[in-house]
C-alpha cells in the first residue's frame, strides 16, 4: 500500500484506515519479536517520509501519542534502536506537548497525556522533565474524570472502557519501571482504578467473555478479556471474576454509568439505562437508549448491530441509529439525534429509573424512561420495564402520548435460527437452546439484516419487528436447553 510517501496520507482513502498506517501497532503484537528487522525499516521509512514540516496523519496528536507509545514500548521490549529513532521520538513528544487535544478532551485527551508519560519517563533532561510535568498536571483529574464510580469509562462504550483499561495497565507498568518519576498517590489511584474497570467490564460482558455492543463498540480494537486479565495477573494484580451461579439471579446496577444487568451462570442481559455519554463529548454515543442484548451460556441471541466503519457516511449514520438497536423507533425517529460522524444534538434523557424490585415470582424487575421523542417534537414519552427470572424475561414497553407509527427490533445473532413464527410467536434456537418469544399488542415480520462484529465486517443476520398496534407491547421470551434436534426451516 505504501509505495511513496504521498501514500502515508492518500486523500482517497478513508481517515481511520490512514490512522492505522502510523500507529505502529505491530510493534507490541502477538509474535512481534520476530518481525524486529522489518519493523526497524518501517519505522525508518516513516521518519523520512513524514518530516513536521510536511505535517500530514503522522503528525496529528492522536495519531503521535499511539505511535509514541508503542515505540518506546518497544524499545523497552528489546527492540535496538539508532540516534535517528531517538531522536525521532523525543522530537514527536515535545511536538505533541505542545498540541494537546484540550478541545476534545476524553480517550484522545487521555491518551495525549498517557504519551507524554511515556517519553517523560524514558528520557532525561529538561524537556523530559517538561513533559512529565504537564501529563502529571491533568493526568488524576482526567483519571477521576473519565473512570466513573462505578468503574465504568465516562464515554459509555464497552470498547472504548476496555482500550482505556489497556492504557491504564500500560502506565502501571511504566510506573512500576521508573518508580523515582511518578508520585505514589498517582500509582495507588491508577491500581485502585483498574481494579474497578475490570469489574465493570465483567459485568458489561456476555457468556463468551467478550464485550457487549452499546454505543461505539467492536471486536478486534480493544485487547480481550482474557488477555487484559492475563496482562493484569503479569503486573501482580488479583482480578476475581464475578460469582455467578446457575440457580440465583445476580443483580448489577451501575448506577453512575446508568446500565444494569441481570447474570447467572448461564444467563447475561445488559440493558441499556444509561445517559447517551459525557455532555461535552458524546462523540461515540448511539441512539441506543433503553436497547438491551442477551446471551444464553456463551451463546449471543440479541444483538445491537455494532460498527463496521467512522466517518461521516449514511452507513456510519444508520449503524449509530435507533432502529440498528433493541428499542423502539416512534416516527420513523432517532431516540436522540445522532448526526455526522461523532456528533449528538436534541438528546435523550433518562427518568423513572427504577432497579431491583423483586416481584412475587422472586424475579429482578427495572424499569426507566425516555423523553428523546419529545425532544424531537413528537408528544411520547417511552418506558420499558424488564422483568427477569431464571428461564424468562418479559420486556414491556409503553409509549405514552400521541405517535403516529412505533416499531420495536430485535436484532438476532447470525447463529440463531428461526424455526417457527406465527401471528404472535416466535421460535428460535442457537446450539441445544431453544427460544421462545410471545408476543401481545404488535404485528410481527422478520426481515434480512447484517451484524457489524468488527469494522469492515459484514455478517448477514435476521432481525424481528414488533409493529405497535397500540401504545403498549410486552414480549414475553422464555428459554430451555434441548437435546432433540430441530431444523431450522
Amino acid at each position: 500500500f505504501i509505495n511513496s510517501a504521498n501514500d502515508w496520507n492518500n486523500t482517497k482513502e478513508k481517515k481511520l484506515w490512514l490512522y492505522n498506517l502510523h500507529y505502529f501497532d505491530d510493534l507490541n503484537s502477538f509474535g512481534s519479536s520476530e518481525r524486529r528487522s522489518l519493523q526497524l525499516q518501517w519505522i525508518n521509512k516513516w521518519i523520512d517520509e513524514n518530516t513536521v514540516v510536511d505535517g500530514g496523519n503522522g503528525w496529528e496528536a492522536y495519531t503521535l501519542s499511539l505511535r509514541i507509545v508503542n515505540w518506546t514500548k518497544a524499545i523497552l521490549s528489546g527492540l535496538k534502536v539508532d540516534d535517528k529513532i531517538l531522536n525521532s521520538l523525543a522530537q514527536q513528544a515535545d511536538y505533541l506537548s505542545q498540541y494537546l487535544e484540550k478541545h476534545l478532551l476524553g480517550n484522545h485527551y487521555f491518551v495525549n497525556l498517557k504519551a507524554l508519560l511515556f517519553a517523560g519517563c524514558f528520557f532525561e533532561g529538561k524537556y523530559a522533565d517538561k513533559w512529565l510535568v504537564i501529563a502529571l498536571k491533568d493526568y488524576k483529574k482526567e483519571l477521576k474524570e473519565q473512570v466513573l464510580n462505578d468503574g465504568g469509562n465516562f464515554e459509555l462504550t464497552p470498547m472504548y472502557h476496555a482500550i482505556m483499561l489497556t492504557d491504564l495497565l500500560d502506565l502501571y507498568n511504566l510506573f512500576c519501571t521508573y518508580p523515582a518519576k511518578i508520585p505514589k498517590d498517582i500509582v495507588l489511584e491508577t491500581q485502585r482504578t483498574i481494579v474497578k474497570m475490570f469489574t465493570w467490564l465483567d459485568v458489561m460482558s456476555h457468556g463468551d467473555d467478550r464485550i457487549s455492543f452499546f454505543n461505539d463498540s467492536a471486536f478486534g480494537i480493544a485487547p480481550e478479556n482474557n488477555i487484559l486479565r492475563e496482562y493484569a495477573s503479569k503486573l501482580g494484580f488479583e482480578v476475581a471474576s464475578l460469582e455467578l451461579s446457575s440457580d440465583t439471579l445476580s443483580l448489577y446496577n451501575l448506577q453512575n454509568t446508568g446500565y444494569v444487568s441481570v447474570k447467572t451462570s448461564e444467563l447475561s442481559l445488559i440493558a441499556d439505562m444509561a445517559p447517551v455519554g459525557p455532555t461535552y463529548q458524546p462523540g461515540h454515543a448511539h441512539a441506543d437508549t433503553l436497547s438491551f442484548e442477551l446471551s444464553i451460556n456463551k451463546y449471543r441471541i440479541f444483538v445491537n448491530s455494532g460498527i463496521s466503519e467512522y466517518g461521516v457516511g449514511a452507513e456510519r449514520l444508520r449503524q449509530r441509529g435507533t432502529a440498528a438497536h433493541n428499542t423502539v423507533e416512534i416516527n420513523g425517529l432517532n431516540s436522540s439525534e445522532v448526526w455526522s460522524g461523532f456528533r449528538v444534538a436534541r438528546r435523550a434523557d433518562i427518568g423513572n429509573r427504577v432497579v431491583g424490585k423483586i416481584t412475587p415470582k422472586q424475579s429482578i424487575q427495572f424499569s426507566a424512561a425516555h423523553n428523546g421523542y419529545k425532544k424531537q417534537g413528537v408528544n411520547c414519552i417511552h418506558y420499558r420495564t424488564w422483568d427477569v427470572s431464571l428461564d424468562n424475561c418479559i420486556i414491556t414497553d409503553v409509549l405514552q402520548g400521541k405517535f403516529n407509527s412505533a416499531m420495536s427490533t430485535l436484532y438476532l445473532h447470525p447463529d440463531v435460527c428461526v424455526i417457527k413464527q406465527s401471528n404472535s410467536e416466535v421460535e428460535l434456537k442457537v446450539a441445544e437452546f431453544v427460544v421462545q418469544l410471545k408476543i401481545t399488542n404488535a404485528e410481527i415480520d422478520i426481515n434480512e439484516s447484517t451484524w457489524h462484529p468488527e469494522f469492515g465486517v459484514v455478517i448477514k443476520n435476521k432481525k424481528l419487528c414488533f409493529k405497535f398496534k397500540g401504545n403498549t407491547m410486552r414480549i414475553n421470551i422464555s428459554w430451555k436447553q434441548k437435546t432433540s434436534t430441530i431444523l431450522a426451516l
